[in-house]
């Protein structure tokens, strides 16, 4: 392995410092006669190693140091006239070695320097050749320009004929673009006047762009509305924001030319153009989908009170039938009159309240299911369109993983839709902060499996056998009845079908629903 270069110099020096030290330590323990000092030569040749030319000299001096300082511990014998001459010999040896590798590290650095200058000596001999061919170029250059300038010179009339054109296709262009969109397009100057109306606008506010240009924005805003609309612009287009996405505004109202007040979306952006500020509006008319959204909830409702009117006839009717036969009983065995009125008057009230239960009772009662070969997924991409707006903006992600191959199931697409209506619209509340909700259609043995999971707050484990109950719900005060989970059981099983949940609390929750292919 090739040890980088500022990492040699770093391991020989620690590597010098450790044979030195070791050196010194063996000539310290070894008797006067053997000759160690010698040793230094090993860590002497490391220093080479150093980008410094006197470091073996620096080195030799150290050594002649210690050489002499283990000298000094040793005891005199007869040996140590010999020992004397073994470490002056050896000093000799170290200080002749370290001259060499010296001048053999100046003639290192001498050669280095020659071939800097050599290095140098070419690079100004190439700069040079360069500067002389770039002039060559630029000579050349200059032609062509000239050449150029006179075609160019030439062409002048032509090309901004050209541009005349080019512009006036672009404005063409984007002319077409602006009449053939779907959503409104208003544009506005600072003073909120109208410079651009599409047709789209014309047909939602039932007004001509040559009526619209040139009025005041506030024409098509109920009065109500008009002049904290005015200042919200003012203030969009001081606050250094450039646009605002659709929906991010919520629901505004506008005003078409008869009267009529529509709810709708705006995206808004501003830019300005040599000096004048506009102002472009995208709207889009949710009169539509807000009709829809209102009858969902109107639906929702219709399933929550029938399943209430369904445990109310059950609950009340019970002891009603007890009052009215205990008091047509007592009628027939007493004769006291005011006492027999009472009764009477018992056992119309109950029979009125009868009557009220079994209305109730007749309302709760879903209508037979009218069950036809169904392909789910058409129901799934159904019930999920009329959640879309709705998920995008609570930031839900939708993913659906469906086999195109799944068989029909025989059921009733109104109700199945109902259940995916319910479902949804749960795993929507059980994440307000935005999340994932992943539908999947497949098919297991002889039952379609339908799955809707959520990455929602989750249900609590003491909680879950409940959830199908009447009436329960693990929602807010005020968010829920309990009824709508009951509701889709109830539909499911009476397709024949199963449904079950899983959930952990903190992590989402999974509706799986099992239902019988059709034959």
């Amino acid at each position: 392995m090739q040890v980088p270069i500022e990492v040699a110099p770093r391991r020989a020096r620690w590597m010098l410092i450790l044979l030195t030290i070791g050196i010194f330590v063996v000539d310290l323990l070894t008797p006067v006669g053997i000759a160690v000092s010698v040793l230094y030569i090993i860590p002497l040749l490391l220093t080479f190693l150093s980008k410094r030319q006197r470091d073996p000299l620096y080195f030799c001096l150290v050594a002649t140091v210690l050489l002499w300082a283990d000298l000094a511990w040793k005891p005199e014998g007869l040996l140590f006239q010999y020992s004397v001459t073994n470490r002056a010999l050896g000093m000799f040896v170290l200080w002749l070695v370290a001259s060499g590798l010296v001048k053999l590290k100046r003639m290192q650095l001498d050669l280095l320097n020659a071939e800097d200058t050599k290095t140098k000596a070419v690079q100004d001999l190439l700069s040079e050749r360069i500067e002389r061919s770039h002039a060559e170029g630029l000579m050349e250059a200059a032609q062509e320009a000239r050449a150029h300038a006179e075609t160019a010179v030439m062409g002048a009339v032509a090309g901004r004929q050209r541009a005349e054109e080019q512009s006036m296709l672009s404005k063409l262009r984007l002319q077409g673009i602006i009449d053939s969109a779907m959503d409104a397009i208003i544009t506005v100057n600072h003073d909120q006047k109208v410079v651009v109306f599409n047709d789209a606008a014309e047909r939602m506010f039932q007004c001509s762009s040559d009526d619209a240009i040139g009025q005041p924005l506030s024409k098509f805003i109920p009065a109500r509305f008009r002049e904290a609309h005015h200042h919200d612009v003012q203030a969009f287009g001081q606050s250094g924001v450039t646009s605002r996405r659709m929906g991010q505004l919520g629901t505004v109202m506008g005003l078409r030319a008869d009267g009529d007040e529509f709810p709708l979306e705006a995206a808004i952006s501003h830019i300005t153009v040599q000096g004048n500020q506009l102002f472009t509006a995208i709207l889009r008319d949710v009169s539509e989908r807000t009709r829809l959204e209102e009858q969902l909830r109107r639906t929702e409702r219709v399933a929550e009170l029938g399943t209430l009117a369904s445990g109310m006839a059950h609950e009340i009717g019970t002891p009603m039938n007890v009052i009215l036969g205990r008091a047509e009983y007592l009628l027939d065995r007493v004769s006291d009159e005011p006492v027999k009125k009472g009764l009477q008057t018992i056992v119309a009230q109950v029979e009125r309240i009868t009557r009220v239960m079994n209305q109730l009772l007749t309302f709760a009662r879903r209508k037979p299911p009218q069950p036809v070969p169904v392909a789910m997924q058409e129901v799934v991409e159904n019930s999920l369109d009329m959640f879309r707006d709705r998920l995008s903006n609570h930031g839900v992600q939708v993913v659906t993983q469906m086999d195109p191959d799944c068989p029909r199931v025989v059921a009733d697409s109104d109700q199945m839709n109902q259940v995916l209506i319910n479902l949804i619209m749960n795993s929507l509340h059980a994440m307000p902060e935005g999340g994932t909700l992943r539908l999947e259609l497949g098919c297991e043995r002889d039952m379609v499996k339908l799955t809707v999971s959520d990455t929602g707050h989750g249900i609590r484990k003491e909680v879950i056998n409940n959830i199908f109950d009447p009436f329960f719900t693990t929602k807010e005060f005020g968010k829920g009845t309990g009824l709508g989970l009951t509701v889709v059981k109830g539909i499911v099983e009476e397709h024949r079908g199963s449904i079950a949940v899983e959930s952990e609390e903190g992590k989402g929750t999974t509706f799986t629903i099992h239902l019988p292919i059709s034959d």
